[in-house]
């Protein structure tokens, strides 16, 4: 006699959603077992005292997004132990045919977009422009020109040549731009090319007038295929083009096309728990898992691959995200807005960000207060670490830290980014903490009037912009950035204590303050304290400090310079006794001399993954399995 298991529901590859789901496996003679969709587990646990379920492995490929809301507070989706369940947001596609010169083909009901995978590996749209993944920063774009009545957020001209002259409008093809500045990107929808004036007209506005010396890309016409890995669209027969890599892979597994943007949505779900699942496959312009109001929930040991924006909370209080994969994403890795407040975002994997939208970050939030960022390692990504804005008074930043994270190579496609971001557009004091992260190589790229590229462009390793205002800056470590290490754009009362900086560039900064000029005399940095910060230089550097503008009740003492020049009457300059620079180890020596300066060590065990002591920190919750 088979037992019943009353206290869980059980979803399975080989099960029926006609079975009671109680289960963990089919029964010998075929009657009973587990439910065969997630959809079936939560109207399960809906209607009586059950609230887990747990999914046994195997790929699950939904039709739709799974809508969970106020009736699923408190409930359970996890992994079954040992196993890795995959939902796949995605359309797998056979049936390719040959067209000659590496070209496979296949027919869709729909066109394709930017996603599509071939053996879980995301493949490249075709685009204008050659494409080298070798480069992905710099090629692949084209220069673009204003248009001849100036620049326009819907028009630009191109080189003749540059856009074939057969290319037409039509669903899928779409271009992406960006202004000189490359602060954000803009994917839209073709209205118009025209070959006689060589114009280019988008479906909405970019963020930007684009200027010349932007630069733009259209993109997914099979006419632009060059290289293997490739892939566009055919409009003229609905027909996927694609030109693998490995031919034999693909007419032996097929591709996949990303259909939906959101795999997991909740609404008012609060206590809620979803851990050990794979998401992929998703739209670059969706969320992966996306939490709208609820509080309490808990997203932990997660794997997000191949999806656009991994998790995004939209008010959505007081919850856990924690010990999460997060690689090859089309966009962001979490996202909070509209006062997504008092969420813990710890002990994270995030590597490979914005692989098609390049203007956000690995963490970003905008209006969010009460946040704990802490213990994240972030790379790869092309603008933004760790972001959290505050745009103007109706989107507060209040209270919270970004401590002990690793970020490196980061800001690498865009400018005006870099490793830790705060903006404060309001000027109220904000309470927030950077403290005790290691950021490294923070890059920084735009383009001249003539399209020229500009490296090392306002890659900031940590920057408070815009009037950020009241943030403790302490015992972080930043190398590798341009212009300015730590970077202090107007704003009032805020210290920067006890940092290390390491400067690869004379021309650049450890520590730049600066106002905001647009924003009039009260943008100065009044009330500023930088004190017992420790510089060197990879090469003799003459200057740490560029203080192009500081303002009232400015204190800057007590700072150690390897080298160079010093300012206030108690800064010094000697050797500070690194245990071994040379082999990139920063930490301080036993009898290291800036150790008597008032100067103490960085807490390097602490920082990133590695870093993360669940009993002192967070609870592992994502152990939790069948």
């Amino acid at each position: 006699m088979t037992t019943i298991d009353q206290t869980a529901f059980y979803v399975s590859t080989e099960g029926k959603d006609s079975w009671s789901g109680r289960l963990a496996a089919p029964n010998a003679d075929g009657t009973d077992g587990p439910f065969a969709s997630l959809e079936r587990a939560r109207d399960g646990m809906r209607a009586g005292d059950t609230d887990t379920t747990y999914i046994r492995g195997g790929t699950y490929r939904l039709d739709e997004t799974l809508s969970l809301d106020s009736h699923d507070s408190g409930h359970s989706f996890a992994a079954y132990k040992g196993e890795t369940p995959i939902l796949s947001g995605g359309e797998l596609v056979r049936g390719f045919t040959t067209e000659g010169d590496g070209l496979y083909s296949a027919k869709l009901s729909a066109a394709s977009g930017l996603d599509l995978t071939i053996g879980g590996v995301r493949q490249q749209v075709a685009q204008t422009g050659d494409y080298d993944p070798a480069d992905p920063a710099t090629s692949g774009w084209q220069v673009l020109r204003a248009d001849a009545d100036g620049a326009s957020k819907t028009v630009f001209t191109y080189k003749e040549g540059e856009v074939p002259a057969t290319l037409a409008p039509h669903d899928g093809l779409v271009v992406q731009t960006f202004d000189t500045e490359r602060l954000r990107d803009d994917i839209t929808a073709v209205r118009a090319i025209d070959a006689t004036t060589n114009t280019v007209t988008l479906d909405a506005d970019a963020s930007y007038a684009l200027r010349s010396g932007g630069t733009y890309r259209v993109m997914n016409d099979a006419k632009l295929i060059r290289d293997a890995g490739e892939f566009g669209w055919r409009a003229s027969d609905d027909t996927l083009v694609v030109k693998p890599e490995d031919s034999a892979a693909l007419l032996k597994d097929g591709a996949v096309v990303a259909k939906l943007g959101t795999l997991i949505a909740t609404k008012d779900a609060s206590n809620l728990s979803i851990t050990g699942l794979t998401f992929t496959d998703g739209r670059y312009d969706g969320s992966a898992l996306s939490m709208t109001g609820g509080h309490g929930n808990a997203v932990g040991g997660n794997h997000f691959v191949n999806v656009g924006t991994a998790i995004a909370l939209d008010g959505t209080d007081d919850s856990r995200i924690g010990g999460n994969r997060m690689e090859h994403l089309a966009g962001n890795g979490v996202s909070l807005t509209n006062a997504a407040d008092g969420n813990h975002i710890y002990a994270n994997t995030m590597q490979h960000i914005g692989e098609i939208v390049k203007g956000g970050a690995g963490i970003g939030g905008v209006g969010s207060s009460g946040t704990v960022i802490s213990h994240n390692d972030i790379t790869d990504a092309p603008r933004y670490g760790v972001s959290l804005k505050e745009w103007d008074d109706g989107q507060v930043n209040r209270n919270n830290v970004v401590a002990f994270n690793r970020i490196h190579h980061v800001g690498q496609e865009t400018a005006d980014g870099g490793g830790i971001e705060m903006l404060g557009r309001s000027g109220t004091a904000t309470g927030s903490v950077i403290q005790g992260n290691d950021v490294q190589d923070t890059g920084g790229l735009a383009t001249d009037a003539s399209g020229n590229w500009l490296n090392d462009h306002k890659g900031w390793g940590i920057s408070l912009d815009d009037l950020t205002s009241g943030v403790t800056v302490r015992d972080n470590f930043v190398k590798g950035f341009s212009w300015g290490g730590i970077y202090l754009h107007g704003g009032d009362g805020n210290l920067l204590e006890n940092n290390f900086g390491v400067v690869s560039d004379p021309d650049h900064a450890f520590i730049r303050v600066e106002w905001v000029p647009k924003a009039g005399d009260q943008a100065r940095p009044d009330d500023a304290t930088i004190i017992h910060n420790l510089a060197a230089g990879e090469a003799p550097i003459e200057q740490y400090w560029k203080l192009m503008s500081p303002g009232e009740n400015f204190l800057m003492d007590g700072n150690l310079a390897a080298n160079g020049r010093s300012y206030g009457p108690n800064d010094q300059m000697f050797n500070p006794g690194f245990t071994d620079s040379a082999h990139g180890d920063y930490s301080l020596k036993e009898d290291a001399a800036a150790l008597a300066t008032g100067i103490h060590d960085l807490s390097w065990s602490s920082m990133g993954t590695a870093g993360y002591n669940a009993d002192a920190e967070m609870p592992q919750f994502w152990d939790h399995a069948a």
